[in-house]
């Protein structure tokens, strides 16, 4: 039976995928804020691909209040300093059989969930894309050639509710990708997102600016050190292929790579900065490391987002 799934947020991942799932005829609905709820009912959602088919869905949408049943699936989409929030938001849509799928960046989020629905109820997940919205429009601008959503239960189990997304695969324009090894899958990104948030916010550049600087290569590569030693301190030792990717990454001349994180900051908008190179910082000291790289990071993002709370 194809699940009832509630995607959380409509920014650029959860407008993305969730406008896909409802074009491709899943049972899906949005949970918003009123006034995201009013743009996207007023509009619909539409989608602009540079790789991939345009799309528009006209799709259904709910607050809060309005919850009157649990839905077998909970995608969300929101930042990590939301995720507070997000949970309350969700719990009354959460019932005995309800996964919850949280598309976020780092781990600290699988340790919130379950502290709050119980380690039956929470799957790991990550997505790759590059999404936003148009500010003006309210539109999912998509750039770059991909768009998939790795998950999976984090015991490694293919239990019915992985595979009953998973049946949706050939119905939607997107890759679902159930994994038995969704933990170290998370791990991967989160290191690697941890090595280049850490170096992007740092310098306030990205991988080309810095490779242009005198030891701009060795302190790319200092920061990749750090955040892998520590996976693999933690035994989640990261995969010979994602290190080789960041290596390739980290020696790009004139790349303009940088994470999203960097964009945050110069936008003057607050930033993950704690929950993933701060949780990052805590797990490495719990394991007796130092990573001095990390903790100037964590600094520094600290200061930045001390300073947008003020102004708010």
């Amino acid at each position: 039976m194809a699940p009832r799934i509630l995607v959380l947020g409509a920014g650029g991942v959860g407008g993305y995928f969730g406008a896909r799932l409802t074009e491709g005829g899943a049972d899906t609905t949005f949970l918003l804020r009123s006034k995201r709820r009013e743009q996207v009912d007023a509009n619909g959602l539409t989608i602009h691909s540079d790789f991939f088919d345009d799309a528009h869905a006209d799709v259904k949408t709910i607050v809060t209040d309005e919850i009157d049943a649990p839905f077998d699936l909970i995608i969300l989409t929101c930042k990590a300093y939301q995720l507070d929030g997000a949970m309350d938001a969700i719990a009354p849509a959460v019932g005995a059989e309800t996964g919850i799928i949280p598309l976020l960046n780092g781990m600290k989020q699988i340790d919130m969930l379950q502290a709050r629905f119980g380690r039956e109820k929470v799957l790991g997940g990550t997505t790759y894309i590059g999404a936003r919205v148009d500010a003006e429009t309210g539109n999912i601008v998509h750039f770059g050639d991909f768009h998939r959503i790795a998950y999976g239960e984090m015991d490694g189990s293919m239990s019915p509710r992985v595979d009953a997304f998973a049946a949706l695969n050939d119905a939607v324009k997107f890759d679902i990708d159930p994994r038995d090894d969704i933990e170290q899958t998370m791990w991967d990104k989160f290191a690697m997102l941890c090595a280049m948030s850490s170096v992007n916010t740092l310098s306030r550049a990205t991988v080309g600016e810095i490779l242009d600087t005198p030891s701009g290569h060795e302190f790319l590569t200092a920061a990749l050190a750090e955040c892998r030693d520590t996976a693999d301190a933690l035994g989640h030792p990261v995969s010979q292929k994602t290190i080789e990717t960041y290596e390739r990454m980290f020696s790009t001349q004139g790349s303009k790579f940088a994470s999203s994180m960097l964009r945050d900051v110069q936008a003057d908008r607050p930033t993950e900065g704690a929950h993933i190179i701060g949780d990052m910082v805590e797990r490495a000291e719990a394991a007796g490391l130092r990573t001095p790289i990390l903790l100037a990071a964590r600094a520094g993002l600290a200061v930045h987002d001390s300073r947008v709370a003020q102004k708010t």
